[in-house]
């Protein structure tokens, strides 16, 4: 069982002194101990609480290939984040915290994990028997000297950690981009509260510090490490969703698959989302990202820790599904080897990977050209990468440019959604059941016959964002075919391709009015159930109940941008 080691000589691991928010997060886990906490952060309204619990939190190191057989050490592990999914990767782990009410609090979180050793104290004061392959440290370096301005002192920080290191370890450290888009765009700075305050070097005093990735590395190299390599975390290391790497930059598509979110909007003076288009085409994406994952390495050792535990320098990508629930949270990892691996993160999530290979099985027995897909052991997904452009982004590129091209492939993309099912019987059709309607409700009889073929197989994701398509050949090349409804509309698929198209290509009514699309395809009449089933059907699969706390600050109310904006206009001096 996990073993509580103590040292209480800090001053600031004192329980009196136990934040309200703290507090409440050590009852959570006094009371349920090792389970998922996110069926229970529907109704906590402390974002420090939602913070601390939820399983989205892992999405920071989930996709990392660290060996079975390795050492780890977590550095300030709060009340054990990161920690349950370590144990599951390392073979032995041992966490550290400053605070003796965290320390205590994991120890009972996992306290049947056979392989976590837990201190209390801080790092520089504690001793351990061993040193370790990995040490990890999410969130820490920022407030490791209080706020200084000499960078020295944040690497003199990673060299007395650097000690505990095996000879050919590695160092992952997360922090705060202090040029973050978000931060350009008026977001509070975190150590201040302030917006713009690390933009302005912290004028008013900090007692943390966010870092540029020029000063990163000036720190690491300062302390010793003559190997590293960025990562780019989206929309940042604490609730990430998108992990990039230089050998694996955004395209323009960055808003199909972002959620960015703000702690607080009230200072927003524009909305990060609308910007990434121009930060990726621009080419300095690398600049403006809200956070950074940092791997080192003693430059002296890099080969032999490469030999020893095969090189992890290969994932130029990773994309991480947290917030689908246990059956449905994926790893998706890009290797410089060319091979594609979506892994499921829990073992309830086995029995959908293997669906999923299935779904790729029966796509390909229909004609529908799909990516070739492998089912490995432990119901992992290999497939190989494609260096085509999303059909997605091609749309938004010929779209302004030729209209009738656009039409043609609109006209494709229906042919291969009607042909990847057999059709039943309009009676059978179950999408008005789904919305709580009977086919003999007068809005349903209304529309009667409107709906169009019912597939028996209706793949939800024949759509313009997981298509690959070849612009010189014209071809198609669909994946990720991971939901299915039975007895469904085709158009709902259709409408699907349709509705995303035009959220997301600037200006797309301008170019081809959606209505005239509807018309083509006699969509008028049913396309407001498709909205509505749409709606139903994100909530369902992102847990937009159950993670309320975070879809709440994903939105960003125009108006009070506008409102900013003339505050700061009126401040002016002529």
């Amino acid at each position: 069982m996990a073993f509580l080691h103590t040292k209480l000589s800090a001053p600031d691991i004192d329980t009196d002194r136990v934040s309200a928010s703290d507090k409440k997060t050590g009852a959570y886990i006094e009371q349920y101990g090792d389970v998922c906490y996110d069926s229970f952060m529907a109704q906590e309204d402390d974002w420090q609480v939602f913070c601390q619990l939820t399983e989205l939190r892992k999405g920071i190191l989930s996709w990392y290939d660290f060996p079975p057989e390795s050492s780890l050490l977590e550095v300030g592990a709060g009340f054990g984040t990161l920690t349950g999914c370590l144990c599951g990767k390392c073979a032995h782990v041992t966490a550290t915290d400053r605070s003796a009410y965290r320390a205590r609090a994991i120890s009972i979180r996992y306290a049947g994990k056979e392989n976590l050793d837990i201190y209390a104290g801080d790092i520089s004061e504690l001793v351990f028997p061993e040193k370790f392959d990995y040490i990890i440290i999410i969130g820490l370096l920022e407030r490791a000297a209080g706020g200084s301005r000499d960078r020295k002192r944040y690497a003199e920080y990673l060299k007395s950690v650097q000690k505990w290191l095996q000879p050919g370890g590695t160092l992952l450290f997360a922090v705060e981009n202090r040029f973050g888009l978000r931060y350009f765009c008026g977001e509070a700075e975190p150590h201040t509260g302030r917006p713009f305050d690390g933009l302005n070097h912290y004028m008013g005093g900090t007692r943390g510090r966010s870092f540029s990735r020029k000063e990163l590395e000036d720190i690491v190299r300062e302390a010793g490490f003559g190997y590293h390599k960025f990562y780019y975390p989206l929309p940042d290391y604490k609730l990430p969703q998108l992990i990039y790497t230089d050998a694996y930059l955004p395209e323009k598509n960055l808003r199909e698959r972002l959620i960015p979110y703000y702690r607080s909007s009230g200072t927003l003076v524009a909305a990060e989302r609308e910007l990434y288009d121009e930060i990726v085409s621009n080419g300095v994406f690398p600049f403006f990202a809200n956070s950074f994952l940092v791997e080192c390495r003693l430059e002296e050792t890099v080969r032999r820790r490469e030999a020893a535990f095969g090189q992890n320098d290969g994932i130029l990508y990773a994309a991480v599904s947290t917030d689908r629930g246990e059956s449905r949270s994926y790893a998706t990892t890009i290797g410089a080897d060319g091979i594609v691996c979506k892994r499921p993160l829990y073992e309830e999530g086995r029995g959908n990977a293997r669906r999923l290979y299935e779904n790729i099985l029966d796509l390909q027995s229909h004609g529908i050209p799909v990516v070739r897909h492998r089912l490995l052991e432990g119901d992992t997904l290999e497939m190989p990468r494609i260096s085509w452009p999303t059909l997605s982004n091609y749309i938004k590129e010929i779209m302004p440019r030729d209209q009738e091209r656009f039409l043609e492939l609109i006209r494709r993309i229906y042919a291969y959604i009607l042909q990847s099912s057999v059709q039943v019987a309009e009676e059978e059709n179950l999408l008005p059941a789904a919305l709580g309607l009977s086919l003999s409700e007068p809005e349903v009889r209304a529309v009667k016959g409107t709906f169009g073929p019912i597939l028996k197989k209706a793949y939800m994701e024949l759509i313009p964002l997981n298509c690959f398509y070849h612009p010189e050949t014209g071809d198609f090349l669909y994946f990720d075919q991971e939901f299915v409804r039975e007895n469904y509309p085709a158009k709902y698929v259709l409408f699907r391709a349709i509705h995303y198209i035009y959220c997301f290509t600037p200006d797309a009514e301008r170019y081809c009015p959606k209505k005239r699309l509807l018309q083509i395809y006699g969509m008028e009449s049913t396309w407001d159930f498709y909205l509505r089933e749409e709606t139903r059907f994100l909530d369902e699969v992102r847990n937009r109940e159950q993670y309320s706390q975070f879809y709440r600050r994903t939105k960003v109310d125009g108006s009070r941008l506008l409102e900013n904006i003339r505050r700061l206009e009126s401040g002016r001096t002529e």
